[in-house]
């Protein structure tokens, strides 16, 4: 069913303008089908202030993130894409630097690095020592290949320009079906998906899948700091530190399950600074510091919300990217526009069917 009457009348009405919603509607609109996003962008976004990280290899145990060996190609093809259509420059290959905190940490990554699974993401070991200057390394470190940077306030800003983007705080309350539509105030769309980052466990329509979503707070904080003389790389050591290389910085992120608000706290100020001391070993000066926090959407195994409501024809839900949408929206975004225009089968690892029919 395609709808063209005017600007306000779509095939689809998408509910979030953040990394999922945009790479939804931009894959939509590619494939000839008409997309009106709403998205208040006043409202704590995770994806607003996200650094974009991606990394092949993390948790404590250092394996492979989710499905990474197919994310990352789907990622490099997608932000390249983007990047030569919309003239910008978003997406940064770099290599990530990862110490070991431990001598258990050092035995695990000699495993990993005997493993052939792991060939085209890690690199060499490091012994001690032998790193740049002022980080703290008593264990050595290695090398994580294929990581990256993606700047995604400035690759939302410049999408957002192509949509019919309306700014705007999406009230539930007022969505109703009429006949074979949906409308919404002045909107009317054959289909509506809910790409609403957190906000989903406050949405009535998917009150099933609230007990699948936690909302987690993250913050990061940027600083200037002219006596910490990084190569523009990207390096772990307990949290990330992302170093552009002209004396700018950014730590993080702080994970809270427990939190008043979306404004930055002090409790993660103090986090993150000590995070800083983690990988120096000692105080620096820091300048021109900015704190950033967002809400990211947390599922409790780690995986994507995607399918359709149970019982509302046309109400759809593409959600819960986590901490990882910079490398898990290309890909995911792809599977889902097959799934909505040609009724592909979903991956049951990421149907919201798991949580409705356990």
């Amino acid at each position: 069913m395609t709808i063209k009457t005017d600007r306000n009348t779509s095939d689809f009405l998408i509910v979030g303008a953040g990394i999922a919603g945009c790479l939804l509607a931009w894959r939509l609109q590619k494939a000839g089908k008409s997309v009106v996003l709403l998205s208040n962008s006043k409202a704590p976004s995770a994806s607003a202030v996200a650094a974009g990280v991606i990394n092949p290899v993390t948790g404590r145990w250092a394996v492979k993130s989710w499905r990474i060996d197919d994310l990352l190609p789907e990622a490099e093809r997608l932000y390249r894409s983007l990047e030569e259509e919309l003239n910008i420059d978003v997406y940064h290959p770099m290599p990530l630097r990862r110490f070991c905190k431990n001598k258990e940490d050092q035995k695990r990554i000699g495993r990993r690095l005997r493993n052939l699974r792991y060939a085209d993401v890690l690199g060499d070991f490091h012994l001690a020592g032998d790193c740049p200057e002022k980080i703290k390394d008593s264990y050595g470190s290695f090398d994580i290949l294929r990581a990256a940077y993606v700047d995604l306030p400035k690759l939302l800003e410049v999408m957002r320009a192509r949509f019919r983007f309306v700014d705007t705080q999406f009230d539930h309350a007022d969505l109703r079906r009429i006949g074979d539509c949906w409308e919404y105030k002045e909107f009317k769309a054959a289909k509506v998906v809910f790409s609403e980052g957190a906000a989903m466990h406050g949405n009535p329509w998917f009150t099933l899948l609230k007990s699948a979503l936690t909302p987690i707070k993250g913050e990061t904080l940027s600083f200037e700091c002219p006596e910490l003389k990084l190569p523009h790389s990207i390096y772990h050591h307990g949290k990330w530190l992302l170093a552009y290389g002209d004396n700018r910085f950014r730590i993080g992120a702080t994970y809270s399950q427990d939190f008043d608000g979306a404004d930055p706290s002090k409790s993660a100020t103090n986090e993150l600074l000590e995070g800083v001391r983690a990988f120096v070993g000692t105080e620096l000066l820091l300048q021109k510091e900015k704190q950033l926090a967002g809400i990211r959407p947390s599922t409790f195994d780690a995986r994507p919300l995607l399918g359709a409501h149970p019982t509302e024809a046309g109400l759809y839900l593409f959600n819960g990217l986590g901490s990882k949408g910079a490398s898990v929206a290309p890909l995911m975004s792809r599977h889902f526009t097959k799934y909505l225009l040609s009724g592909a089968q979903l991956d049951p690892e990421v149907d919201i069917k798991r949580f409705l029919n356990p």
